[in-house]
């Protein structure tokens, strides 16, 4: 997999050995407080509604700022202009269908390519992703603060035991970042799934190993059955990938710490 460089806002560049089909995917952080809140009018009406449903100026502006940026990431990674995107979002836990709230996605016009993208806000700074890749089913980010799931009791409500016994190997004093290492793996895992921590039980995600295991529930379809850490069936690996972001790379502050899962359709 290859992470690209984004020109729009500033990103960078992170290479990764190649695996069958390898997909592209855009990175970028983005400090929200920069973002010009004008280009408001290149959302769709369904977004500034929501936005004016904030009561608060700041969560307000951070939407609005949040909404513009990925759009403006998308529409790059799509090769066009933002106003030519159409908002397609999708939502696993409501029945709701106003397509401006669940997992972000872009269709670039009748006859363009439909963009899967992703967003993590942490304060004023918020991590995106973008791909056209037809072959990725769901891609997912998470940014927090590099200390976020590092209090006492995180293991016993959001790990799994296999994570909880990599955890204990770990010095004590690096538990606290290790913690919010494991966090963002798992909600970058789940929002590439499409689905939520209000409905999913965290400690049933486990992300100790390279392929996550996961409930049956979570599995989609397309999916391959949840493998061992150790290994599974071969190439059954290369239909996802959860990887760490260098928060540096992509212009976030290095007090971050961010994680991307992607995952694949199946190979032949």
């Amino acid at each position: 997999m290859t992470y690209q460089q984004c020109s729009k806002p500033s990103g960078g560049v992170v290479e990764r050995a190649a695996v069958p089909g390898p997909d592209r995917v855009l990175l970028a952080g983005v400090k929200l407080s920069s973002v010009d809140l004008r280009q408001a009018h290149t959302l769709d009406d369904g977004e500034r509604q929501r936005a004016a449903s904030f009561g608060s100026g700041i969560e307000r502006d951070r939407f609005l700022a949040g909404r513009i940026a990925l759009r403006r990431h998308a529409a790059e990674t799509a090769g066009m202009g933002a106003e030519e995107l159409r908002a397609d979002y999708v939502c696993k836990e409501c029945t709701r269908d106003d397509r401006v709230h669940g997992t972000p996605r872009y269709q670039a016009g009748p006859s363009g390519p439909a963009v899967m993208a992703s967003l993590s806000r942490a304060g004023d700074w918020c991590l995106l992703a973008a791909t056209t890749d037809a072959g990725v089913l769901g891609v997912g980010v998470d940014l927090e603060d590099s200390t976020a799931a590092g209090f006492d009791g995180f293991g016993l409500v959001a790990l799994s035991e296999r994570e909880r016994q990599h955890l204990q190997r770990v010095e004590p004093a690096l538990r606290p970042r290790f913690q919010t290492l494991l966090w963002t793996r798992k909600e970058a895992v789940l929002k590439a799934l499409g689905r939520g921590l209000a409905v999913v039980d965290p400690c049933l995600v486990d992300v100790a190993g390279p392929v996550p295991l996961l409930p049956g529930f979570l599995q989609a379809p397309a999916a391959p059955s949840a493998v061992p850490l150790a290994g599974g069936p071969e190439g059954s690996g290369n239909r996802w990938l959860v990887d760490a972001v260098n928060p540096g790379s992509v212009g976030l502050p290095d007090s971050f710490t961010a994680a991307i899962a992607l995952q694949r359709m199946p190979g032949p």
